[in-house]
């Protein structure tokens, strides 16, 4: 790129577009460089900027800067590409279908805006509430579009078929691939899809389906990302030794190639260790440090490696890191700053709050905690795309209440450490009125009334948060006991005051609970499911029983949290033959171990799809249904209310029989 650069010095584009390779890369010299080039207000330096500061702005002004760099540019390609990808970041299917609509753009550019809205109404379709969702004709319609109008592109295609199979709809994944290889029998993604479509719809096809995807290896013996395709698909096929046979090749032939990294970052499993840590903390615990230490070394490894050229992986890394500091008070300040450092480097999943917490919590770097701390604030004002697209008006709300409630406290708990009083005043109690119980936010709440000698305040706080969060308030329990005994207090006027709050809360919530459930009920949507261990069950076979569904997974660190509870709810309930429980999962056999080793025993039905037909996008989630088969109250992730609310709920029920 630089040789081209240097070969045509005026052409302004080729050096955006180096400066743009050079971001890819992460090489922040190059693209010092190349950035000084571009003229200064420019719509290509607009371009740039936009691509740079994407994840640390809020939307709204990137999409600001790029539709001033259209206009500067005159819809050029290049100015479109990176618009799709700011409106599909917003959810702006209609801003995406007019961008579609532009006269004269290529079809690898019109395709990739067919891919961003294709892909947006395929995720409604699979996860979005039934009132949200669009009809299987509107996609279907959407996908047909996008082969008339860009016939040689690639990107719509694929992520249209697999959508389909992530639907379960092999016959038409299957369709639309024969259709784009009669167009295209020289793209690898159709190939790819084709035999994985293939084997779905025939079990029996799958030997020769590996072969045939194997032996194509040579064929792309220079292409990485192409063997990378291949890779993909051999695992999707359970064909781990294939795609490992793959993978040490090009290791040895192109040790430097992106693939490599993708795969070696994929090897370290990096978020499934990361959960177990937060299911820890969740719990009020530690994990054990010779455990931690084993999950965090491939993470460590991946992290401190030199020359990472991809910006996103090292990204990722760092947020699984910060899941792991948070559970190691003792880890070296060094480590946490240089973990927060690649976090503002290249945001990834939100955690800018979190890493300004570890580094202002821990005597580290206040400037750089203070940089954390204002972006967090400055994007929590906005949902996540991902979360807006499935979440009902309620549970947004909520998510953005969290969200601008820990970034507060985060900028709050820097001005603190910092001595600007007034300022932290401000953050923390607008951290405190959007989520009061929160723990960290509570002691730090806490920590400012015991500063104004309200010591009375303080202790309401952290008792109500103790009364509230349970295990996961230990901190703000100890500096309770701390704060009663300077005062003469003893252990017993702690509890009495717990057991008050602790009384009142639950009366509250209770009767919030009781109320929504006397809303209209409604039918419940009907199904019949194969039962892990044989035989089916139907919808119909639920009726003349208080039934709660429980609709869960594996992996879900809230499922986990909520095994016990599940356990003594079903105790509490053995032998009476009017309640029953139903656990609906897409890995009955995980999930039975999951269950099982937390002693919660019941009939597990693999899901088919239904879950998505009555508008279950969170897990666990809790349905309940009356006698009557209709379902009148669900609830998600509420492990830490369901000893109280769930046999209240079920009483209610059993006496309306």
């Amino acid at each position: 790129m630089d040789v081209h650069v240097a070969a045509f010095p005026d052409d302004v584009r080729l050096r955006w577009l180096a400066a743009v390779a050079a971001l890819a890369d992460s090489d922040l010299q190059a693209l010092a460089v190349h950035r000084a080039t571009l003229p200064d207000g420019s719509g290509w330096a607009l371009l740039l900027r936009a691509q740079e500061r994407s994840g640390m702005l809020p939307r709204q002004e990137t999409a600001a800067l790029i539709a001033d760099a259209r206009r500067q540019l005159g819809d050029h390609p290049d100015a479109v590409w990176l618009h799709a990808q700011v409106l599909a970041m917003q959810s702006d299917e209609s801003g995406l279908a007019a961008l579609a609509a532009i006269p004269g753009l290529p079809d690898s550019v019109r395709d990739f805006v067919h891919a961003k809205h294709v892909g947006l109404a395929l995720f409604r379709l699979q996860a979005a509430p039934p009132p949200m969702r669009p009809s299987l004709e509107h996609v279907q319609e959407l996908v047909a579009h996008a082969e008339r109008t860009a016939p040689s592109g690639t990107l719509a295609v694929a992520a249209a078929a697999e959508g389909w199979l992530g639907l379960d709809r092999v016959d038409l994944a299957l369709e639309l691939v024969e259709r784009a290889r009669a167009r295209r029998p020289d793209a690898l993604a159709f190939t790819v899809l084709r035999a994985r479509a293939r084997v779905r719809q025939d079990a029996s096809l799958r030997d020769a389906v590996v072969g045939d995807l194997t032996a194509l290896a040579d064929e792309y013996r220079a292409d990485p990302d192409a063997l990378g395709r291949l890779v993909a698909g051999l695992l999707s096929l359970e064909a781990a030794e294939a795609a490992r046979a793959i993978q040490d090749d090009v290791r040895r032939r192109l040790p430097g190639a992106r693939a490599v990294e993708r795969w070696d970052f994929d090897a370290a499993a990096v978020f499934g260790a990361a959960g177990d840590c937060r299911l820890a903390k969740a719990n009020g615990t530690l994990p054990a440090a010779d455990k931690l230490a084993q999950a965090r070394a491939p993470v460590d490894a991946f992290f401190d490696r030199p020359g990472i050229r991809d910006a996103s992986l090292r990204a990722a890394t760092a947020a699984a890191l910060v899941e792991f500091l948070q559970c190691e008070p003792e880890a070296p300040l060094q480590r946490v700053e240089a973990v927060a450092r690649a976090v503002l480097e290249a945001p990834f999943m939100r955690l800018d709050a979190v890493a300004s917490v570890l580094v202002a919590s821990r005597g580290g770097d206040l400037e750089l905690a203070r940089a954390l701390a204002e972006r967090a604030v400055a994007l929590a004002r906005e949902t996540p795309f991902e979360f807006e697209i499935v979440l009902t008006p309620d549970e947004h709300e909520q998510n953005r209440r969290a969200a601008q409630a820990y970034a507060h406290y985060a900028r709050g708990l820097v001005h603190l450490r910092a001595v600007r009083l007034e300022e932290a005043r401000a953050d923390i109690s607008r951290a405190h009125e959007l989520r009061p119980t929160q723990p960290d936010i509570a002691l730090l709440t806490a920590e400012l009334a015991e500063r104004d000698g309200d010591i009375g305040r303080a202790e309401q706080i952290l008792a109500r948060a103790i009364v509230r969060e349970g295990a996961r308030a230990r901190a703000c329990q100890d500096r309770l006991l701390e704060l009663m005994r300077a005062r003469g207090g003893k252990e017993v006027d702690l509890d009495r005051t717990i057991a008050r709050l602790d009384r009142e809360w639950k009366d509250e919530r209770i009767a919030e609970v009781l109320a929504a459930r006397t809303a209209a009920p409604k039918p419940l949507a009907p199904f019949e499911l194969d039962l892990r261990g044989g035989g089916r069950i139907t919808s119909d076979s639920l009726r003349g029983r208080v039934t709660v569904v429980i609709a869960t997974e594996p992996w879900c660190a809230s499922c986990k949290l909520e095994a016990p509870e599940l356990a003594k709810l079903q105790r509490r309930y053995r032998g009476r033959k009017d309640v029953q429980f139903l656990v609906v999962s897409s890995d009955p056999d995980g999930i039975a171990a999951l269950h099982e080793g937390a002693g919660f025993h019941t009939a597990i039905a693999k899901d088919d799809g239904w879950r998505r037909t009555v508008g279950i996008n969170a897990y666990p989630t809790h349905l309940f249904i009356d006698p009557a088969g209709r379902e009148v109250f669900r609830e998600s992730g509420n492990s830490t209310e369901m000893h109280f609310t769930h046999p209240a709920l079920i009483e209610a029920l059993r006496r309306e029989r």
